[in-house]
């Protein structure tokens, strides 16, 4: 547990990349900060919000956070602040995929994550406040066993946030509900493609590359990521580019066939093809759509 980080650094110059310590737990307390660009990461995210509200552009649509809430989502897709009211503060807490998988937390809700979803619980407790400052104070000391002590209570507030009530602010385009048994199985090789698969999206990648990287049998590869995952490696590689593509439409006033290059597609009747049958709309259409969006806020 020695990556625990006090805030996940992106790189200011390239706010598009896939960014920021990916293998670190990271927290950060501070107030709630306008944000230029749209940023996105591998980390599960959890963003409490006390005494402030705050808007997100969070996959090309704007979604507004009431006061006093906690949300929760996987940052690899595009998100950004666009707009905050009150005197509060922020914290955000970062964890890595990896770790969240392994917590054995309930189906429906890790499928409602990795789904592309933003869950919102529907009441703070009066200990949330204090509590996110006890960690602050332990992660500060550099001590193992406190850090270890910090992680099992926030897999234990996320637990609590799974049985009780939240509310989603249904964002996902995937009508298909995933049917996981189980998410653990295979793990470490699954995060060693989750990674390969990340450095590499924007170049043309075959099983074959992913399997000499792992050192995996191609066929076994492909059987656990689909097995884990629930999804080829060809379509989680498709929603990196798409989320990246997303970010440059949003971010860029970049040129679709660009973009379309940037991201990896190789061709931009294929990239056409592929944002279509996600989105149901065109790149150009979803750029006005954020920009609409943005000049709402």
């Amino acid at each position: 547990m020695n990556d625990w980080v006090n805030r996940i650094v992106f790189n200011e110059n390239s706010p598009l990349e896939i960014q920021g310590q990916e293998h670190n737990f990271g927290f950060q307390r501070h107030k709630p900060e306008i944000m230029e660009y749209s940023h996105w990461h591998g980390h599960i995210e959890i963003n409490y919000l006390f005494n402030c509200s705050a808007d997100y552009l969070i996959n090309g649509k704007k979604i507004s956070v009431p006061e006093g809430r906690m949300i929760i989502f996987w940052a690899s897709i595009p998100h950004q602040m666009i707009a905050s009211k009150g005197v509060g503060e922020m914290v955000n807490i970062y964890i890595p995929l990896q770790a969240f998988l392994s917590w054995k937390l309930p189906n429906k809700f890790i499928d409602e994550i990795l789904n592309g979803e933003v869950l919102v619980a529907d009441r703070l407790h009066p200990t949330d406040h204090p509590l996110t400052f006890m960690w602050e104070n332990d992660l500060s000391k550099n001590q193992e066993s406190l850090k270890l002590q910090v992680v099992d209570e926030i897999r234990n507030r996320i637990r609590r946030m799974s049985l009780e009530t939240y509310s989603l602010f249904n964002l996902s385009n995937n009508d298909k509900k995933l049917d996981r048994k189980s998410l653990v199985s295979g793990l470490p090789h699954i995060h060693t493609i989750l990674k390969f698969i990340a450095d590499n999206y924007d170049q043309k990648i075959t099983i074959e590359n992913v399997a000499q990287h792992t050192g995996l049998h191609p066929n076994y590869a492909m059987k656990l990521f689909n097995q884990v995952m629930k999804i080829s490696i060809k379509q989680y590689t498709n929603k990196l580019r798409l989320q990246h593509a997303q970010a440059l439409l949003i971010d860029t006033n970049k040129a679709v066939l660009n973009i379309a290059l940037e991201a990896g597609f190789g061709s931009v009747s294929r990239f056409y093809d592929i944002f279509h049958r996600e989105f149901n709309m065109t790149p150009l259409q979803f750029r006005q759509n954020a920009f609409n969006a943005k000049l709402s806020a």
